[in-house]
């Protein structure tokens, strides 16, 4: 009877908390369109403090922050929606625009086959929707092999045996995808700067040369920790340290 209890205190708490997140969305889309940017991005934080992600969310705070000419902020969460959402062109175009207005203009390094593998499949959609499709083909093969089964028809047969075999392996190349796009998104590690104007330096100290300076709103590849250091990468391959405190993790 204690755990019923538990479990419908529970589920009540959940409910309570999917009522209110929506009704803060609501009230924060309705300050957005009256052009109370402010207001709207504190309703927009409260939300996200319950642990939601969501590409609308993060989207109209995108949006919101933009329009309030902070474009580190506005460009942290377009990627964070871009995450959720890959091929958005709204998202996309958007993005663009903000990292137009960065002052750092970097030439990335040439794309390896590997990358390029990465990038144009492996991370084409996310790990939710790799998991769908998966579970979609699954479903196919199902039907499939049940109408192989019961079917007399010589040539339908055949046509559904092989229509299975193909709706197997996309259910296993599916599942390899989603397993490769999870692994990326946990090692490849990104974030973007949010200080005005930053030191990257050779070392994790105070002291150390400064290797060159980064300035808001660009994206750079976090490859250690190092107390309040983090080692960076920037898309020429050029690398060295930074404060924690000048950047936000993706």
């Amino acid at each position: 009877m204690k755990y019923i209890l538990l479990y419908i205190l529970l589920n009540l708490s959940l409910f309570v908390t999917a009522q209110n997140t929506d009704s803060l969305f609501i009230k924060a889309n309705k300050l957005y369109q009256s052009d109370k940017y402010s207001q709207a991005l504190e309703l927009y934080n409260q939300i996200e403090k319950n642990d939601i992600e969501s590409v609308e969310v993060y989207y109209n705070m995108a949006n919101a922050f933009f329009k309030t000419n902070q474009v580190a902020p506005s460009i942290y969460y377009y990627e964070k929606a871009l995450a959720l959402q890959p091929n958005d062109k709204d998202i996309l175009f958007n993005l663009d625009y903000a990292n137009r207005m960065t002052i750092d203009h970097i030439e990335p390094l040439p794309k390896s086959l590997g990358q390029k593998y990465r990038e144009n499949i492996v991370l084409k959609f996310s790990y939710d929707t790799w998991a769908i499709m998966a579970t979609s083909f699954a479903f196919l093969f199902s039907i499939l092999f049940l109408l192989y089964h019961f079917s007399y028809s010589t040539s339908k047969k055949r046509i559904y045996f092989i229509t299975s075999i193909i709706s197997a392996i996309l259910v296993f190349v599916s599942v390899a995808f989603a397993f490769q796009n999870k692994r990326l998104m946990i090692k490849e590690n990104y974030a973007i700067i949010y200080a005005t104007q930053t030191n990257v330096k050779s070392a994790p100290t105070q002291t150390s040369e400064i290797n060159f300076e980064l300035h808001e709103g660009t994206k750079v590849q976090v490859l250690e920790t190092l107390g309040n250091w983090k080692k960076i990468k920037i898309i020429d391959g050029n690398i060295g340290w930074i404060s924690a405190e000048d950047l936000n993790e993706l």
